[in-house]
Parts: C-alpha cells; structure tokens; sequence
C-alpha cells in the first residue's frame, strides 16, 4: 500500500517535472522575443538621442531630401507631424487618466 502511493507520488513528480521544463522552455523563447523588440527600441532611442546631440546632420539630412524629391518630403513632414501631434495627445490624454506620480493628479 505505501511502496503503491511512493510509487504514484514519483510518477507525479516525474511529470510536472517534466512539466516544469516544457514551461521553462517557453518562458526562455517569450524572454528571447522580449529582448530583440528591447534591442530594437534601445537601437531607436539610441539614434534618436544621437541625432539630438547633433542637429547639423539631421538638419542636413532633410536638406537632402528636400533637394531630392521636394513633393514627396513634403508628404513625409506631414504625415510626421501627424504623428507628433497625435502621439503628443494620446500622451496628455494617458497623463490625465492615469498621471505617472499619483500625488501630482489635480482636483476637477
């Protein structure tokens, strides 16, 4: 009767260690997926500090690309400054919902 119940309680152990490991793998595989989407956004931020640190090349970057096809930058400025604007109340929308400091909310 015990060796029958520490015989069922090994083959249990067994399987959710079994378990455990199929678990970690997928764990592995969603942090791997989470740290290339990292990379890439560290790489952005990267370049877009850069580009803050030196203006002349950005200022001579839209230059270039005025001079080269006038119509199509001007197309490309408005759809960023589009963005911009939408990504800028999309943020103050997200700040009056919900404001990064808790004592900072205002009375309505």
């Amino acid at each position: 009767m015990i060796r029958e119940k520490l015989l069922a309680i090994r083959e249990r152990r067994s399987l959710l260690i079994a378990r455990c490991e199929l678990q970690r793998i997928e764990v592995f595989t969603i942090i791997e997926r989470v740290e290339r989407a990292a990379a890439w956004i560290d790489r952005a931020k990267a370049i877009a500090l850069n580009l803050r640190a030196h203006p002349v090349w950005l200022a001579a970057g839209v230059a270039l690309l005025v001079a080269a096809r006038p119509r199509k930058a001007l197309k490309l400025f408005a759809t960023g400054f589009s963005l911009w604007r939408g990504w800028r109340n999309l943020r103050a929308m997200m700040e009056r919902l919900a404001p990064a400091h808790p004592a900072a909310r205002r009375a309505y």
